[in-house]
């Protein structure tokens, strides 16, 4: 083989290796470029309406249903003209058997999601004439098979009805059916002029709406649909011990209150102004809310309104808590501080010394980790206020054995000996960082192993200062 042709087959296989390298790198490249954006996605609505035998009453010299009907003609075709990236459905329940036959599975899915069905649905409404028992519970279980497998679009759920329900269903049920199935999709509920008692039936339920007239409903539509169709954004108020939202630069996170997942995430801003910032938020789920205080505030099952700019308020007033050693030049000092609620046991935090950490207010007992141990209690901490703790500086004790042996040192606090550190084993020389205050080093050598032969040493630790022992 020729030295050209060694180079030519070279150059074709090192030409053929990176075009195997280029080849993912384009298909990412090109599966980024083609992601839908959040704008681009579908809005999925279901009409889910009410043709029991109720929905013949009249409104007005109308029947309900005839101006729930043309509301909704009107709504639809509006929305489809105005907005392509809407596709509608209808489900109708109550239509199909009279109220004596006590058919309460009465219920069809009369439109499927399709864009530009305006038509098809008002002509299926034309054969729909209201008769039979209101299913609504089974109905809205069986809507939530309308919407296609889709995770990257909104779904909604709008209902609307006249009554109650006749088949044995509670509405409240149907919400903890959701919670246990996983599902995240509350209905919008347009109430036709409903007794205040049903009312109270369908708050659990999701968005209520009250209706008592024909420009109200349509009103009403007007409304639900633009929830529907706009982001729903909030603001976390980290509420001061005055009420006002000044707190902030604290940990946030919301969960899925169905399924504990984290949704979000963040750490809590206020903008230019002072004011807490704008988040878009799914509107779908149900939420509990973790402010990361110390101690945490925790907020369960918080709801949004779709559609519109949502306040969450939280209390959390705090001040801060500063922990200084004395005479101290650097932040660092490997020291710690155990804090728990004033009286309690459980360990709240541990904070490190020559730190400064906020905390809620109230009251708290300190732990800190010197030899021997310091111990504060009923620590106040009020809002936006610094409570300072300063810590003695530690003195040295130098211990030089003559001989090998066991050794400890203890402290007289309030006429009682407490030991803080043992040497089991001493055999060179040891030095011990302690507190100021008086001490007494209790020594046996190893030669004479006699207990008469013990000797007790007193000795005072000064802040700086090193204290010699000859053992």
């Amino acid at each position: 083989m020729t030295e050209r042709i060694r180079v030519i087959i070279h150059f074709a296989l090192k030409t053929f290796w990176n075009l195997l390298l280029f080849i993912p790198a384009l298909a990412i490249l090109y599966s980024s470029y083609f992601i839908v954006p959040a704008s681009a996605q579908t809005t999925r609505i279901l009409f889910v309406l009410d043709a029991s035998g109720s929905m013949k009453g009249e409104w007005n010299g109308t029947s309900k249903f005839e101006l729930a009907k043309n509301i909704l003609n009107n709504t639809i075709d509006s929305v489809s003209r105005t907005n392509q990236k809407v596709e509608f459905a209808l489900r109708v329940f109550g239509h199909q058997s009279p109220r004596a036959s006590l058919n309460c599975k009465d219920t069809r899915l009369e439109a499927a999601f399709a864009k530009g069905n305006a038509a098809a649905i008002a002509q299926r409404l034309k054969a729909v004439h209201p008769q039979g028992q209101t299913p609504i519970e089974f109905t809205l279980l069986q809507s939530l098979d309308d919407f296609p497998e889709d995770s990257q679009s909104t779904n909604a759920i709008i209902l609307i009805t006249d009554g109650s329900e006749t088949c044995g269903g509670n509405l409240c049920d149907l919400t903890r059916k959701f919670e246990e199935k996983k599902i995240a999709l509350r209905p919008f509920i347009v109430g036709l002029g409903l007794s205040d008692s049903l009312k109270k039936k369908f708050e659990c339920l999701g968005s209520f709406y009250d209706v008592q007239d024909e420009d109200a409903l349509s009103t009403t539509m007007k409304i639900v649909i633009s929830r529907v169709l706009n982001p729903t954004t909030c603001q976390f108020n980290l509420l001061d011990a005055y009420g006002n939202p000044n707190e902030t630069n604290v940990e946030i996170t919301l969960y899925d209150h169905v399924t504990k997942d984290i949704r979000y995430s963040f750490i809590h801003t206020l903008n230019a102004k002072g004011i807490p910032d704008t988040l878009t938020l799914d509107q779908r789920f149900v939420y509990d809310l973790e402010v990361h205080s110390i101690p945490e505030v925790v907020k369960e099952k918080i709801q949004l309104v779709p559609g519109i700019h949502n306040v969450i308020p939280a209390e959390v007033p705090m001040g801060s808590l500063e922990i200084r050693l004395e005479a101290s030049t650097g932040n660092f000092t490997g020291i710690s501080c155990i804090v728990r609620k004033a009286t309690e046991k459980e360990i709240l935090f541990v904070q490190d010394v020559n730190s400064s950490l906020r905390y809620i207010t109230g009251a708290y007992d300190l732990e800190m980790l010197t030899l021997p141990r310091t111990i504060i209690k009923n620590v106040l901490i009020q809002e936006a206020k610094i409570t300072s703790i300063k810590i003695p500086r530690a003195g040295t004790l130098l211990l030089t054995p003559s001989e090998a042996g066991i050794a400890s040192i203890f402290l007289f606090r309030e006429k009682v000996m407490e030991k803080v550190y043992e040497l089991s084993s001493i055999k060179t020389q040891k030095s011990v960082s302690l507190q100021p205050g008086n001490y007494l080093v209790v020594f046996r050598g190893d030669r004479f192993r006699q207990a008469e032969r013990t000797k007790q040493i007193s000795v005072e630790i000064l802040s700086g200062k090193t204290s010699s022992i000859r053992l």
